[in-house]
């Protein structure tokens, strides 16, 4: 039986959708190898429909205001097997904690930042936000910025080619589903006065409050084609912002899912925990800023936009900005996080060989690994003429130890390479992902620094590590590395560690 998550999420008129989408998306990414299930507070049956496919199973809470008591309600119904995805404003660490003490692990996904983190890992996919933004147990995994962005399937898929603007007659709106101050309304009436623009696609929510005033807008300029859309399915919005030459939208989820498919972007905030996801995009020039978006008036919006679009080569650097920033394997990184949390891999037995030329093509297929090239100082893929040449010429070099590491039923389970580069002895090393959360990177590391070590008693092994890889610079502190110093190694800040015999 699959072992389940529990996804803690709300949605409504004052909070909006932005948490049930993001844990949508995350669901999605894990419902292959999780049971799905959502506790929510009387969901519509709006939501309901949005989460049904996904969900095993969704689960309808009391509507209440007293957050402690309905914290101790469900963690009474965990086991110490199960997983909890909070993310929402009202789960403290208060509330933490009592979801911790059940023995089940826990998962915030918080951009808030406001209080102490109990949590086992925090999710939160704005970049420029570091671990130190955070107050947090020390146990605490970090999944930050935009290797972890939780964006559905259809945002994720690969692009061929880049779109180019020329002239820009349709527009995209989205202002959340709540949208209490009614921004959409404002920005549409700025946008009809606009020569040139022939559709505007506003995409709406059924708890949204204004939609007669919308409505009435609608009836009084139709020489400008109007469409709302409601509850449309992560596919027809990708399709929907394809056919659209801006999409204009706070800095939320839609904004990185407007970027992953790849369109003019004009944002901004209207709340300010999408602070972080806005820096993102600006230092990306990934999309024009409005700044707060509560505060413009209808002048200043016409403005701007007739300068955007009578400018559509900014449009075309914002898309091809946009292509840089997502890579689509989120949802590989993501499940190997909660595979590890899991706690259902047993233990590992391995043993060493020596590399040989018929594992040329096993190599090559350890070097290209998503995983493995995200952490590497180059991440570019490997050409495999490249590898042949440069794997035929480490094996016959004494300088080089290829430690090829099998387990007991003899199947690859990663690799060990200590190479005497210049005046340095360097390690690195790949787990397969077949036996990634196995606990075994440490293990191996011992195993072939011991062995090295012996061969040259002398020798001073070092590491250098990524600053952003924590579970790689954790894993050669438990097998013994010390000495850890900042340096700055093929142009990334990263840190370096030392074993050598005692």
């Amino acid at each position: 039986m699959k072992p389940s998550i529990y996804f803690r999420a709300d949605g409504g008129t004052s909070i909006g959708m932005g948490h049930i989408v993001r844990c949508l998306a995350l669901a999605e990414m894990l419902k292959e190898d999780f049971q799905i299930v959502f506790s929510l507070q009387k969901p519509d049956i709006n939501t309901v429909a949005m989460l049904i496919d996904t969900s095993d199973w969704i689960t309808h809470l009391r509507k209440t205001n007293n957050y402690i008591k309905e914290a101790i309600s469900i963690a009474d119904t965990l086991s110490s097997n199960d997983i909890v995805v909070l993310d929402g404003y009202n789960f403290n660490t208060q509330y933490q904690q009592i979801i911790k003490n059940s023995g089940c692990k826990l998962v915030c996904i918080d951009d808030l930042h406001a209080w102490h983190q109990v949590a086992d890992v925090v999710i939160n996919h704005a970049e420029g936000v570091a671990e130190s933004d955070y107050s947090a147990e020390s146990y605490t995994k970090f999944c930050l910025g935009l290797n972890y962005v939780l964006l559905r399937p259809a945002f994720l898929k690969p692009k061929t080619t880049l779109r180019r603007i020329t002239s820009v007659k349709k527009v995209f709106i989205s202002m959340g589903a709540a949208d209490i101050n009614n921004i959409t309304q404002k920005f549409t009436e700025a946008l009809i006065q606009i020569k040139g623009i022939e559709e505007i696609h506003l995409m709406l929510g059924a708890i949204n409050p204004n939609l007669g005033s919308i409505d009435k807008l609608i009836a009084e300029n139709k020489h400008v084609n109007i469409i709302k859309h409601f509850n449309i399915s992560a596919e027809e919005l990708a399709t929907l912002l394809k056919n659209c030459d801006v999409s204009i939208c706070p800095a939320s989820s839609i904004s990185l899912e407007s970027s992953a498919i790849g369109i003019g972007l004009v944002s901004g905030y209207t709340a300010v925990n999408q602070l972080g996801i806005l820096n993102g995009l600006i230092n990306h020039n990934a999309a024009i800023s409005f700044g707060d978006m509560n505060l413009l008036s209808d002048a200043e919006i016409k403005n701007k936009f007739e300068s955007i679009a009578n400018n559509p080569e900014q449009l075309n650097e914002i898309i091809s900005n946009q292509s840089k920033m997502i890579d689509g394997k989120s949802p590989e990184r993501l499940r190997m996080v909660f595979k590890n949390l899991s706690g259902k891999k047993k233990n590992v037995d391995v043993h060493f060989r020596f590399a040989e030329e018929k594992d040329t093509d096993l190599y090559f297929n350890w070097a290209n690994d998503d995983a493995v090239r995200a952490n590497s100082f180059n991440q570019e893929p490997i050409v495999y003429e490249n590898h042949v040449k440069w794997f035929h010429t480490k094996l016959k070099s004494e300088e080089c130890f290829f430690y090829l590491f099998l387990s007991q039923e003899n199947k690859p389970a990663g690799q060990v390479r200590i190479d005497k580069i210049g005046d340095e002895v360097i390690i690195g090393i790949s787990v397969d992902k077949e036996f990634r959360g196995y606990s075994l990177g440490a293990k191996m590391l011992v195993m072939a620094c011991d062995d090295y070590l012996k061969k040259q008693p002398r020798a001073t092994i070092i590491a250098y590590i990524k600053k952003e890889n924590t579970d790689s610079l954790n894993i050669f502190v438990k097998a013994g590395f010390s000495n850890i110093v900042e340096v700055m190694e093929h142009n990334s800040e990263s840190y370096k560690l030392t074993k050598k015999l005692s």
